[in-house]
Order: structure tokens, then C-alpha cells, then sequence
């Protein structure tokens, strides 16, 4: 396989996790879609309590954003954690980091 072939390959994989860990989510409750898979990655929609949210990973940063009139903007409450090659972020590590953001925030 070549190398372009195998960038092909990859990015489909990518993208396939991310679009099926936004299915589990919506299966929990979550209105969630994956708005960009990659460069950065981004999920938005709202929260099983009804909050807007907005989550994306870039650089070495991932970020939750929840609330407010835009929380890709100016959100109420937002955190995050360092993830080294965050644009590229795989949907196993994305899930860890949005359900344990998310569990902070619910924490208050």
C-alpha cells in the first residue's frame, strides 16, 4: 500500500471513530455532532441536561466549552486538558477527555 493509500485509509478510520463516538453519546442523550474530525477536532450540540456545549482539540489543547449564547465563543464554563498532537486527537482518547470535562462541570 502507498502512502497516500494509506493517509486515504487512516483518515477514514479517524473519521468513522469520531462520527461512532457521537452516535454513543446521542444513545446517552447528548445531541452531539462532530462539526470537524480532524486539524482541529470539534463535537458540538448539547448536553443530556440541555446545556450547549462545544469541544474541540487543537495543538496540545483540549477544550470543553459549556453554556453561554455561543460556548464556541464566550461559553459560562470551560476547561481543559493537554493532549500532545491534539489536532489529530483519536476518539478513544476524545471520549475519556469530553466525559471527564463533562463530569467536572457537573461537579461544579
Amino acid at each position: 500500500m502507498d502512502q497516500a493509500t494509506a493517509r486515504q485509509r487512516w483518515m477514514q478510520q479517524h473519521m468513522t471513530s469520531w462520527l461512532r463516538l457521537a452516535a454513543t453519546l446521542r444513545s446517552e442523550g447528548w445531541e452531539a455532532q462532530v462539526t470537524c474530525e480532524a486539524a482541529p477536532v470539534q463535537v458540538e450540540g448539547r448536553l443530556p441536561s440541555g446545556e450547549r456545549f462545544y469541544f474541540r482539540a487543537r495543538h496540545s489543547d483540549v477544550s470543553l466549552g459549556i453554556g453561554g449564547e455561543d460556548p464556541a465563543d464566550i461559553p459560562e464554563w470551560e476547561e481543559s486538558e493537554s493532549h500532545e498532537e491534539a489536532s489529530w486527537l483519536p476518539a478513544t482518547d476524545g471520549e475519556a477527555i469530553i466525559r471527564r470535562l463533562a463530569l467536572r462541570y457537573a461537579g461544579g
